[in-house]
């Protein structure tokens, strides 16, 4: 009955829009001559005071492409007001006067002077032109508006994927996830994986959407890349702080990735070819200025470069490959439709084919790997100059496995073969469907609201075995009992950024949400606030406040490697869901006109009912139900952000200092005693820098120093029997006497400090059809010997006789060139 009252919820909605429309049914119309471009106008046009509002609105697109611009600022400089466009490209503004002047501006694009004369509500989709330059140029001045000062919301970041291709990376493999561990407050885990630490978090703590659906498992290489594929994203915003109220569902931080539309003008493509894969884009219009597809491929071939170098009768490796398509329909100047999928699986394999002896036939394989795939349909809708719709159905899956089989065929006849089969499953299935508003209710209010559900669906961990031959058997024994869980999340939000006047803004919201998995029901109310307060022109006071609750857990023995261990799991009635309260504050400021843009900002994070395995759990081949194996407690993070960033001129990039205490405590771990989390890290530095050398010569810069990240160390040792207390360091389980480390508090030690300097040197050509770039560079230039894990041991002497432990630091990322070329045409 619940889950039907939210469906009527739902449908009311739908509903509510449409009176809404039928409202505000001054329908936007085309832009005229009282909407011309600032060269074609006269410069002097003022604007008019007046007693009517009008509200001008729109698209924001790119001229030569026509896919719509992601968070391009519309600024009205004599009012001191803006807006910008939403991840579709619509933006609303509500004035009040008969003429206006307005600034558009993107950090990619050449900005845009519009002078709009007014005498009803106004539609004006506006082209900009990649490039960029200042507003120095142009006579109408002031503030451009896309300022970080004037952002109401704080710790956000977006990064255009210009930007990122041409930071150095891990073998020359452009990295979304990796360029934003470049930024404060987001540390990473084991040295080049790509996972992310935001803020105290864990990894399972962020919110990851393509395309409006989450991604479980964004990594390939066992963490060491990310699944996205630079050439067919569009934009990445990360927002770890002052959470609107429109994103629910993790703790840490908002990861918004979205995939190029395809090119509505003209067909065009990228070829490149690394030293780790290889890609292949394609897009363009299907039908020109209506519909456009794109569809992007990749690969890499370990498996294909192994083969000569492997026996007769044997075939092994590993591979990725990732797959994205997009098409989209402008159905009408209101109505917009969009299809977009993704694929892509790892696996490592050994098969083996061999004569036993003379005696069979012995055939076997082994081999695991992992695999996503999501599924997206969006319509959005103008519903009127003030009100945008977008509706969302989608499908995301996860899926990780292993798999064993042996086979032996006797040469005696009839004899019987026998065979051997094992498994092991674990993933999560989510349907999800939602509808977002946008509404410019008034000139000083811009409302968002919505409604939401998603069906869950979790493998928890099932492992299973067969033999044949004599007898017939099947056992279950990982987590059989209820291995597979079921539960229904909905949610139901609305915030309002209120501009209370030019200088003072705060948004306000509250997200409802719901779980309901078995005969149990979680309730969650999350409020919402963040306060906007310009001191001076220059500079900007933010304040915020978020509650987060989360309804799954990530558990994981293996600190950062994406291994079979690492389970989802749902809420339930005996675990209860995570839940976060972060507040957070920081000042803007700006100098040099705008070129050079500072940040500091401190948060203070509470985290509540986290979830860890319990010590002595068998989490791999044991027979409980998982969760007898979990225990929750809560953690705490606080720090200190500096980020100072140059977005203009020949050199461009940014500086980013973190300061960052984290801690956990656990009634059943430690002895209940409080412990560090086990990525914190006191100190983070990133400097990243690109300098245009020549027209079409970019050399760039990173280094990264980092304070050693706590580890679980023996402090001593004794001699007798162990039992593998923590089902994690097998290597001294066993069941004669030995050496047995004692291990101390836990996470009370640390490993050395890591720091790294990455060089790239990038060159383009222009052809006569297509673009050509080489890119080449160092990782580690100079060659630090990072640590990578560290590995215990005994000392034995002459005798081979046990006299202690001993510890070896293992360094795997050393110095490594590289080289990639790269075709656009």
């Amino acid at each position: 009955m619940r889950v039907l009252r939210w469906l009527i919820v739902a449908v009311g909605a739908l509903l509510v829009s449409q009176v809404l429309a039928t409202a505000f049914n001054d329908a936007a119309t085309g832009c005229t001559s009282s909407c011309l471009p600032a060269e074609q106008q006269s410069p002097s046009v003022a604007t008019g005071a007046s007693d009517t509002r009008y509200t001008i609105s729109g698209s924001v697109v790119d001229e030569e492409s026509g896919e719509s611009v992601v968070g391009a600022t519309v600024y009205v400089p004599a009012d001191r007001i803006g807006t910008a466009t939403n991840p579709y490209g619509f933006y609303s503004l509500t004035v009040n006067a008969d003429s206006v002047t307005l600034i558009v501006s993107h950090v990619s694009y050449v900005p845009q002077v519009l002078h709009v004369r007014l005498d009803s509500d106004r539609r004006l989709d506006i082209r900009l032109v990649h490039g960029t330059t200042t507003l120095e140029e142009i006579e109408v001045i002031a503030e451009s508006g896309a300022s970080i000062v004037d952002e109401t919301q704080m710790s956000v970041t977006r990064l255009p994927v210009a930007t990122i291709r041409k930071i150095p990376a891990l073998a020359g493999e452009l990295d979304v996830l990796k360029t934003l561990q470049l930024l404060p407050g987001v540390q990473t885990g084991r040295e080049a994986t790509s996972g992310l630490y935001v803020r105290g978090g864990g990894p399972d703590q962020n919110l990851i959407l393509l395309d409006g659906v989450p991604v479980y498992n964004p990594y390939h290489l066992f963490g060491f890349l990310s699944v996205f594929n630079g050439d067919a994203v569009k934009d990445i915003t990360l927002i770890k702080g002052g959470f609107p109220a429109r994103y629910a569902g993790r703790l840490s931080s908002i990861i918004d990735i979205s995939m190029k539309e395809g090119n509505l003008k003209k067909y065009e493509g990228t070829a490149s070819i690394g030293i780790l894969s290889s890609s292949l884009t394609v897009e363009g219009p299907i039908k020109k200025d209506r519909a456009s597809f794109l569809v992007a491929v990749r690969r890499t071939y370990f498996d294909l470069l192994v083969y000569p170098f492997l026996k007769k009768g044997q075939k092994g490796g590993y591979y990725f490959y990732d797959a994205s398509a997009k098409a989209n329909y402008i159905v009408s100047d209101k109505d917009r439709v969009y299809f977009s999928i993704y694929t892509g699986r790892d696996r490592v394999y050994r098969n083996r084919s061999s004569e036993l002896e003379g005696v069979a036939d012995q055939k076997s394989e082994l081999g695991f790997g992992w695999r996503n795939m999501t599924v997206t349909g969006r319509w959005n809708r103008i519903l009127g100059p003030r009100l945008f719709v977008n509706s969302l159905v989608g499908v995301t899956r996860y899926r990780f496995g292993t798999k064993s089989e042996e086979v032996n065929t006797p040469f005696a006849a009839g004899t019987e073969t026998t065979e051997y089969h094992s498994r092991y499953l674990n993933g999560v299935t989510d349907v999800i469907g939602r509808v977002d508003f946008d509404f410019a209710a008034l000139a000083n209010h811009f409302v968002r609201f919505g409604v939401g559900g998603t069906h869950h669906a979790f493998q928890t961990g099932r492992f299973s075995e067969r033999q044949s031959g004599p007898t017939v058997q099947t056992v279950d024994t990982v987590y059989t009992p209820n291995s597979q869980r079921k539960s229904i999340e909905v949610s139901a939000y609305i915030e309002d950024e209120i501009r209370l006047d030019s200088d003072l803004k705060v948004n306000v919201g509250v997200n409802f949400s719901s779980l309901f998995v078995g005969s149990g029901q979680f309730a969650s109310v999350q409020p919402r606030v963040a306060l906007w307060w310009r001191l001076k022109e220059s500079t900007s006071l933010k304040l915020s406040f978020a509650r987060m609750e989360q309804f799954v857990h990530l558990l994981t023995p293996s600190s950062g490697l994406s291994l079979p261990l690492d389970v989802w799991l749902p809420a339930t009635e005996r675990i209860r869901p995570q839940q976060a309260d972060l507040v957070a504050v920081g000042i803007a400021h700006t100098l040099d006109d705008g070129a050079l843009e500072v940040s500091l900002e401190a948060y203070y994070k509470e985290l509540k009912q986290l979830a860890e395995y319990k010590e002595g759990a068998i989490t791999y081949g044991g027979n409980q139900p998982w969760e007898d194996i979990i225990t929750q407690g809560e953690g705490w993070s606080k720090g200190g952000e500096l980020f100072i960033q140059k977005k203009t001129g020949r050199v461009t990039g940014w500086v980013g200092y973190s300061l960052t205490s984290t801690d956990r405590k656990f009634t059943e771990l430690n002895g209940g005693e409080t412990f560090p989390f086990r990525f914190d890290r006191l100190h983070d530095v990133s400097l990243v820098m690109t300098w245009k050398w020549k027209e079409r010569v970019d050399i760039s810069g990173t280094w990264v120093y980092g304070t050693g990240q706590s580890t679980w160390l023996p402090a001593g040792h004794y001699y007798g029997f162990d039992h593998d207390p923590v089902g994690a360091r097998g290597a001294f389980a066993g069941s004669g006497p030995k050496t047995i480390p004692d291990y101390g508090p836990r996470n009370g030690s640390r490993y050395l400090p890591y720091h790294r300097l990455d060089l790239a040197l990038t060159l383009q050509r222009e052809g006569r059809r297509a673009r050509k770039t080489w890119s080449f560079g160092l990782y580690n230039s100079y060659n630090r010997k990072n640590p990578f894990l560290l590995r215990t041991s005994r000392i034995l002497d002459d005798n081979d006789e046990e006299h202690g432990l001993e510890f070896k630091q293992i360094s795997i990322f050393q110095i490594i060139p590289f080289a990639r070329y790269r075709l656009e045409y």
